[in-house]
């Protein structure tokens, strides 16, 4: 009898470091199942497509109505929460659920509310990308409080490289050390994806790539125009593609400034590809600004020189090497600029890893 497992997935981001494990388990015959709490609406991601899902998928609620602040997210978080066990119990069963795994990956709330359901229904809890610790309460906030509740009610922790898992070392249960993030995987297999025609253009051309969503530095205006004066600086020298988030063009709207960045003829206004295109503009990108976690890992997979533009991070890779944090002025973009060609360093034997294989054995058989 096929082994069932249950993957409790809330983001994109989420999905993007966890389709790999799933595929690798489905590969070895093990029946995977998607709960998706609804944070973001994971149907809509082409990574389905390719993720081909041999088990159910239930969706506990709609991303829709989720009010766009932290406020909005809080109740969502409670309402959903206090939904979900029975959803769940409704569509497994109760007795099927007992005793399997669930896994969770990462540091959104949604990580937490699949912990705290998962252990309320008698599973095991898995947690993918374990024990990345900033060691500060409220800095990134609420991940840091996210991932220290999921390592709290997980059993088994995964996770990617020996910073991470020494950190879990009075943690219950088994930690695994994959050394490597799944996200390597993902990138993996994003290199076989054919390109969407309406960026292919752009990957033909010499620019640098900027990205900046986060809401800490997307709610100081002074802040915000600073570093837009910066960004069009720069561009004179090289174009720019900036990636338009939703919540980064609401900004840019309310502060005045998205006019003066279209007026750029050396700015591209990119809207949000999906992950498998956007792997390509950062790969084929000189060099790389964001203020996202992930683009700190992959760009570190990818050996491209990155600005990460956060004061913390709880991610060590690359850092010293191809990236460096942000010391908090905008001109600091400028420095980094200057001096980008010297973030490089080697990581052939990296791109060996296989951390989803390793991860699908163990879930499939217990094998290390």
């Amino acid at each position: 009898m096929s082994k069932n497992i249950y993957f409790f997935i809330g983001t994109e981001a989420e999905l993007i470091k966890v389709f790999p494990v799933i595929v690798e388990c489905q590969n070895n015959g093990a029946i995977c199942n998607i709960i998706a709490s609804g944070q973001n609406d994971i149907t809509k991601s082409r990574i389905m497509e390719f993720t081909k899902l041999n088990g159910k998928f239930l969706e506990l609620s709609k991303e829709e109505s989720i009010t766009k602040s932290a406020l909005g997210l809080m109740k969502w978080f409670v309402k959903t929460k206090k939904l979900a066990a029975k959803a769940i119990e409704n569509e497994f069963g109760q007795q099927e659920l007992q005793g399997a795994y669930m896994v969770i990956h990462g540091d959104t709330v949604s990580t937490m509310m699949g912990a705290m359901v998962g252990k309320k229904l008698g599973m095991i809890v898995c947690h993918v990308e374990a024990g990345l610790r900033s060691h500060n309460l409220f800095n990134p906030f609420p991940e840091e409080i996210d991932r220290l509740v999921s390592s709290r009610m997980s059993e088994i922790h995964f996770a990617p490289g020996d910073e991470p898992a020494k950190n879990l070392k009075n943690a219950k249960g088994q930690v695994v050390n994959t050394k490597q993030n799944t996200l390597i995987d993902s990138l993996r297999f994003s290199e076989n994806i054919p390109v969407d025609i309406n960026i292919a253009e752009i990957l033909s051309d010499d620019y640098f790539v900027f990205v900046m969503h986060r809401q800490e530095n997307l709610a100081n205006k002074k802040f915000v125009c600073d570093v837009a004066a910066e960004i069009i600086n720069v561009s004179k020298q090289y174009k720019c593609v900036l990636i338009l988030h939703e919540i980064t063009k609401n900004a840019f709207k309310k502060f005045g400034i998205m006019d003066m960045l279209d007026k750029e003829d050396n700015i591209i206004l990119q809207p949000r590809v999906d992950y498998f295109d956007f792997m390509k503009l950062l790969k084929n990108a000189r060099f790389v600004i964001t203020d996202g976690g992930s683009n700190q890992e992959e760009l570190f997979y990818m050996n491209k020189p990155c600005l990460i533009m956060r004061k913390t991070t709880e991610r060590r890779e690359g850092l010293g090497k191809n990236a460096r944090l942000f010391n908090g002025d905008a001109s600091d973009i400028r420095k980094f600029v200057s001096e980008y060609k010297n973030n490089k360093r080697e990581v052939s034997g990296i791109l060996n890893e296989r951390p989803s294989q390793l991860i699908a054995n163990i879930l499939i058989g217990g094998i290390i």
